[in-house]
């Protein structure tokens, strides 16, 4: 049976289904239960621009969620369906119920194309259900679900869309040798400009970024180029997980105009995991010092300079970083598999795939 969440008890019970599902799972890292439950209310329950459901036996005990919405997709000139937050026990007749249930809502709607995981206001994050790379905790803001997905979603005729990576470089004397060298060849090139982002004039620095994933070849973004306004939400959001001195943005020096920008957060998963969803101050702030992982969020550089080398001088300068703030693992991701550039400048540095996610889409006849 489908229930569709109403109110703030049965969105409690969407949230924190994930306790009773993944509780012996020793790589699932809970989300702060507190932050989600009021990011969703307000999406579900006040605004009502997404639609929860929970899937629930004859006994009203849960055996599965969905989260979905509708949102302009502009690689298929239409409107689609997206669909995230999936989790659920091993069977197909739940996971047919639940898509059964999403499909027929979308179609009165003349909706008739799907695609998950995928959450549009935040289309870096929880991109694709993981396929690959089950043995090792996720990253922060990252999939993470059990391994029977893929072949639930396929039977169900869910097919590829695209796949995401995340990748590891890896940091051998060889390859920081490497890019030091490359990095002082583009220095000597090049009079570029290295500044971290600053919280004080985070106006500007928002627009420098925007006109930066604008310009950045649009046909590897998944959407369009995200807004100013959804750029700033993102930023405020985050404000607790950042930290000033991996968030840099290259600037042409006698020009200023912005051409690179990259992103990354510390592992706070590595905390959360510790904490099991729930926030203690003063440990959160115990933690935090004892984070040894970086996720590498976004990395973007507008044409003109693409292929020039300015990508791997960017993380020269994060990775100078790294050894002030601890730092000894660093996960790229996620990458999306057409993004050949990206790709390739890490793997010119041992990068290797460690995780594999699948975006996975729909179209129904109308």
């Amino acid at each position: 049976m489908i229930k569709k969440v109403e109110n703030k008890q049965e969105l409690k019970r969407f949230i924190y289904y994930v306790k009773d599902l993944y509780k012996d799972n020793p790589h699932y890292i809970f989300p702060l239960f507190n932050i989600l439950f009021k990011e969703l209310k307000k999406e579900v329950i006040k605004d009502k621009t997404y639609i929860a459901i929970l899937s629930l036996n004859e006994n009203n005990k849960i055996q599965g969620r969905l989260l979905y919405t509708v949102e302009y997709n502009e690689k298929e000139q239409r409107d689609s369906c997206y669909y995230s937050y999936l989790d659920l026990v091993n069977s197909q007749k739940v996971c047919n119920e639940l898509f059964d249930y999403m499909e027929d809502d979308m179609k009165k709607n003349n909706v008739f194309h799907f695609e998950g995981s995928f959450t549009p206001y935040d289309p870096d994050n929880r991109r694709g259900i993981l396929i690959e790379g089950f043995d090792s905790d996720p990253v922060i803001f990252t999939s993470y679900n059990m391994d029977y997905y893929q072949k639930l979603l396929e039977t169900n005729g869910y097919s590829k869309k695209t796949d995401t990576y995340s990748i590891i470089p890896v940091r051998t004397e060889k390859n920081i040798k490497r890019l030091n060298t490359l990095s002082s060849f583009f220095e000597r090139r090049y009079k570029i400009d290295i500044d971290f982002i600053d919280f004080r004039h985070l106006d500007r620095d928002i627009q420098d970024i925007h006109s930066i994933l604008t310009e950045a070849d649009n046909e590897l973004l998944y959407q369009e180029a995200p807004s100013i306004d959804l750029i700033r939400d993102v930023a405020e959001n985050l404000k607790l997980f950042l930290d000033r001195r991996i968030i840099i943005i290259a600037r042409e020096r006698e020009t200023r105009k912005p051409i690179g920008f990259a992103f990354c957060l510390l592992d706070f998963n590595q905390v959360f995991k510790k904490t099991k969803g729930r926030i203690f101050p003063i440990r959160f702030l115990l933690y935090k010092r004892k984070i040894t992982k970086v996720r590498g969020m976004m990395q973007y550089v507008v044409p003109k300079y693409q292929g020039a080398g300015l990508l791997g001088y960017m993380y020269k300068i994060i990775y100078d970083q790294f050894k002030i703030l601890g730092i000894n693992e660093f996960e790229a991701g996620t990458i999306m598999e057409g993004n050949k550039k990206a790709l390739t400048t890490f793997a010119k540095f041992g990068g290797k795939i460690a995780k594999t996610y699948r975006i996975y889409g729909k179209d129904l006849t109308k």
